[in-house]
């Protein structure tokens, strides 16, 4: 039996079918899985499936319950919807967790995980997904206080508040009362929308950028993290097109809008690299528009190990404050050997390797294949492509984004890699 830790990831034997399995230490919970599409949203009743409603899928995820056995999840892995792209399996009950100690430990093929306790009401245990056309497992372990509700809210269902009584004659009301404070997060987010709109040129539109990645991390719980955002970027020959036709400038907005909400300086570090790594002048509100264009170049080939390399050396383990490395790039990289190693370097440092690529995702095997790099603390790098990055919608580039970071800070964490 393998263990996994939170935010670790193991493949799953060649199978038909999967069953994941939960047996819990005390109390009364309840099991759920949601049948999630790339932007991490499930289809309504048939997206997911729990007590009241046992299957889904087209019948392709079927719950049972057993107080003896445990409940357990079966997906037919042949007959799920062509759209659904990973399966999230949770815990929920309605007393809190920490009121009986409870522990919840999940099972699917070989491999177990053990959620970290809480005092949430709903728990994401694990999630199965597919990678280069093999099913695998990640341990995720992240909760909600506020329960159900709360976890469907987050997926796109919507639960039904309970019919509110009749309403009762009241007096006259008294005069209306002052509007309720907006949380200190969300202030936040309103002061830098207002802010970027005041910049000047791109101003409105990286405002609505900021927006769209508040809405990500908030589903995520990670509205209120702090996060140093370091921007690094692929000068290679190949690029050159990228940089005149807007494409990475496309990129580089959402980035930076991304880092503005992650950190509170108002700018972002850059590294720039093609064969060498060099440090260029920081993403700021001053000159986010045209920055693409505006620092120097200097192509070359593709060699993704130097900018990490660089970076890793103004890192240490236990550091209170994470680091989110957006990396972007648009070839094959030449430096196979020596980028395995600083991943695994890395996976010892608080940062998280988010690989961007331009083009189709399997132009891109060696980003395709980190899920299963061995030799690493946690999973520390994250992969997927775009396309065109001037189409993506910003709600679908930051649903991507930022889908992996938060089981690898939790998992970081728990370690003391992130203090």
């Amino acid at each position: 039996m393998t263990s996994l830790s939170a935010g670790a990831n193991a493949p799953l034997p060649d199978a038909p079918t999967y069953t994941v399995r939960a047996k819990y230490g005390a109390g009364h919970m309840d099991l759920i899985a949601l049948l999630l599409d790339a932007g991490g949203k499930a289809d309504g009743d048939d997206g997911v499936v729990l007590f009241s409603n046992p299957v889904a899928g087209g019948g392709s995820v079927k719950l049972t319950t057993d107080d003896s056995a445990g409940d357990q999840v079966t997906i037919d892995v042949r007959a799920l919807p062509a759209k659904i792209e990973r399966i999230v399996v949770a815990t929920m009950t309605d007393t809190p967790r920490g009121s009986f100690g409870s522990t919840i430990t999940t099972t699917v093929a070989d491999v177990e995980f053990t959620c970290p306790e809480t005092s949430a009401q709903a728990v994401q245990c694990v999630e199965l997904y597919k990678r280069n056309n093999a099913w695998k497992v990640r341990a995720l372990g992240d909760g909600y206080a506020e329960g159900m509700a709360k976890l469907l809210s987050v997926h796109g269902i919507e639960v039904a508040d309970d019919p509110a009584p009749a309403p009762t004659p009241t007096p006259a009301a008294p005069p209306a009362a002052a509007t309720p404070a907006i949380s200190l997060s969300k202030q936040r987010v309103i002061d830098l929308t207002k802010k970027a709109e005041a910049s000047g040129s791109g101003g409105v539109d990286l405002s609505k950028k900021i927006a769209s990645a508040a809405v990500s991390l908030e589903k995520r719980g990670m509205l209120d993290e702090r996060a140093a955002v370091i921007l690094v970027l692929d000068v290679s020959y190949s690029a050159k097109p990228l940089f005149s036709n807007g494409a990475y400038q496309a990129l580089c907005d959402r980035v930076f809008a991304a880092g503005l909400l992650f950190d509170d300086d108002g700018e972002i570090p850059t590294h720039l690299f093609a064969t060498k790594s060099y440090e260029a002048a920081p993403v700021t509100l001053g000159n986010f528009a045209g920055w693409a264009n505006s620092v120097e170049k200097k192509w070359g080939g593709t060699c993704y190990a130097p900018p990490l390399q660089a970076i890793a050396k103004t890192l240490r383990r236990g550091d209170r404050t994470p680091t989110f490395i957006a990396f972007i790039t648009d070839g094959g990289n030449s430096d196979k050997g020596p980028t395995d190693r600083i991943i695994k370097e890395l996976a010892g440092l608080p940062a998280f390797v988010q690989f961007i690529a331009v083009g189709e995702a399997n132009s891109f095997p060696y980003l395709q294949k980190l899920d299963d790099l061995s030799g690493r603390e946690v999973d520390n790098a994250g992969f997927f492509a775009v396309r065109d990055p001037k189409s993506i919608s910003d709600n679908e580039f930051f649903e991507l984004m930022m889908s992996e970071f938060p089981q690898w800070l939790q998992a970081a964490r728990s370690k003391g890699i992130v203090g």
